[in-house]
């Protein structure tokens, strides 16, 4: 078997899109590009036959220009056309304002594919906050798709300036900007790439996965001392893309499955030619977002949409769970953290492994690939986890209190104060400050002469009530092991029953097996026949993955589950064909 790994680094500004603010001064009146030049990616292109210069050819492969072009894609195309040298008389000028300062290796120019048009002279200004010009340079594109490297650091503005186009009397038609490069590596380029994937059926906790990768880094582009380079233009949750070129033999195609993406958290280049990265998951990205909490009594879905809601990460909860009524508490955390209950309440697994997408699901059920001992490495250990005698789930039931509390005092001096609340609180009241905003966990307060500030509000009070289910047939030499869930706040009595019980069905899963393995396309979470070299079989999840991508596409496995009942013929064990063997 022969295997690649393929590296994607996306050297990209990671804020500068969102703020940015493109002109359409001198685009044509059905463009929005405040809109579409914002887009992750360009929208899609039709091939449109238009008036240029032989632009609109016979062929049947163009389509007619709309009648009422606006309101589709089309990113920033020009008012005027080149002439007839592709020169522009009057050149047409595209300025994109910024809020924040920003810093990038350069910008890439997105031009137009259908008819593979492009400009083939751009000037380019960079400006500061105070107007100053940091930097100016001429570029000559030569494709549609062209980086104009650039190591400019504190710009809020930049002018392009499209000085002539690829092919005479065209329009300039930028489909995308992006505010910085994507570099690829693989081969010998890619020293090292480790995966580590986790997962927790109960969500007892949404484990981050992570990659630790190394590249060969002969030219120096990662070293702080290359004015050349792009080490300054390094930032955190920039994306890293992971494939993996895979063909099993010289008579089969390659295959190319996406081992995951990642966001760039730490880097280092200790010795020049080494540049190693550490990153982690979408799952990290909501772990350093702070979510404000709240008290809730409406559908999962909408539980779900109010914490993913202002950020970029991509989700989907599966359907059986969207219209589950969700009642309780969710304090101030990280997006995380609150996705970490709501998960724990419904009983769904949070997994993004290979992919950014994070996907919402209910564990599996029944086992859908079977590995057979000829997949395995020699040496493959099971032991056995504690047995769990008893699940004590505390349920959470929030009424508010008939009398307002005080719940904050304090001397202040004149400002604007944040005010967090340890409990929720509703119908909030301040004297000696004006309260400018309020929700069921925090206040902010304006005070504008100093002295004693009083917030009050009528508490929620935690109404608990504790449901036990404990294992049945247990000798009397086991000894107690209780699994208690005291902090699931969003667990309400109607669920407190039903949570003890699956935690002690989990539980049942005590052998753990790890192997390694050459990876095929078995995943994090996959419910798996297992076939040792004594002949006993183990049924059970995909609870930790540790992969080497550059190593020959080895895999540690993790499998916890129950042994299969002797005499059972796997081949046809009703869950997956039998032609799935071997």
């Amino acid at each position: 078997m022969q295997t690649n790994t393929v590296v994607e680094l996306a050297l990209l500004d990671v804020t500068a899109k969102k703020d940015s603010q493109p002109d359409p001064a001198d685009a044509q009146s059905f463009c929005d590009p405040a809109q579409d030049l914002k887009q992750e990616k360009a929208g899609h292109c039709l091939k449109y036959g238009t008036l240029e210069t032989r632009q609109f050819a016979m062929d049947g492969s163009f389509s007619l220009f709309p009648d009422a072009p606006a309101g589709q894609f089309w990113g920033w195309w020009s008012k005027q056309q080149s002439g007839a040298d592709g020169a522009f008389s009057a050149p047409p000028r595209l300025t994109v304002n910024f809020v924040q300062p920003h810093s990038s290796a350069g910008i890439t120019l997105h031009f137009y594919p259908p008819t593979m048009d492009w400009a083939s002279k751009v000037d380019i200004c960079w400006y500061s906050d105070t107007g100053d010009m940091l930097e100016r340079k001429q570029y000559t594109p030569n494709a549609v798709d062209y980086f104009c490297a650039a190591n400019v650091s504190g710009w809020t503005r930049l002018e392009l300036t499209f000085l002539a186009t690829s092919r005479p009397g065209r329009y300039v038609k930028l489909t995308a900007l992006d505010y910085g490069t994507r570099l690829t590596f693989s081969g010998e380029d890619v020293v090292s790439a480790h995966l580590l994937e986790e997962v927790d059926l109960l969500s007892s906790e949404i484990s981050i996965n992570t990659l630790d990768l190394e590249l060969y880094d002969q030219a120096g582009l990662f070293s702080l001392l290359n004015p050349e380079g792009v080490a300054s233009s390094l930032q955190q949750q920039q994306q890293i893309t992971v494939w993996e070129e895979v063909r099993p033999s010289p008579a089969e195609p390659v295959s190319r499955p996406c081992m995951g993406v990642f966001y760039l958290d730490s880097w280092d280049n200790p010795d020049g030619t080494l540049a190693s990265f550490s990153a982690v998951d979408a799952v990290g990205l909501l772990d350093k977002e702070p979510f404000e909490g709240g008290l809730y009594d409406r559908r999962a879905l909408d539980v779900c949409i109010f914490i993913f809601e202002g950020t970029d990460v991509s989700w989907s909860l599966a359907d059986c769970y969207h219209d589950q009524h969700i009642k309780g508490w969710l304090p101030q955390c990280s997006r995380r953290e609150a996705l970490q209950q709501l998960a724990f309440a419904l009983g769904a697994v949070v997994d993004c492994s290979r992919g950014k997408h994070v996907r919402i699901y209910p564990p599996a059920v029944t086992a859908s690939k079977y590995i057979g001992s000829d997949r395995k490495f020699m040496g493959s250990p099971v032991s056995q986890l504690p047995q769990v005698t008893g699940a004590w789930v505390t349920a959470h039931q929030y009424r508010q209190e008939d009398a307002q509390e005080e719940l904050y005092k304090a001397d202040l001096q004149p400002g604007i104060y944040r005010v967090d609340l340890s409990d929720p609180a509703s119908w909030l009241n301040a004297s000696g400050a004006e309260l400018q905003e309020s929700s069921i966990n925090h206040a902010v307060l304006k005070v504008a002469q100093a002295g004693t500030v009083t917030l009050t509000g009528y508490k929620y009070k935690d109404v608990q009530t504790v449901y036990r289910r404990q294992a049945s047939d247990l000798s009397a030499s086991v000894p107690s092991n209780l699994r208690k869930v005291e902090q699931a706040t969003l667990v309400d009595p109607s669920r407190g029953d039903a949570v003890a019980q699956r935690i002690l069905n989990q539980s049942k899963n005590r052998l753990e097996q790890t192997f390694q393995m050459v990876l095929g396309t078995e995943r994090l979470a996959d419910m798996l026949v297992v076939e040792n070299q004594s002949g006993s079989s183990l049924r059970g999840t995909i609870r930790r993955m540790e992969i080497d991508l550059t190593g020959g596409f080895l895999a540690d496995v993790t499998v916890v589950g129950q042994q299969m009942a002797s005499g059972t013929d796997i081949r046809y064990a009703g869950e997956f064909f039998a032609g799935e063997k071997g």
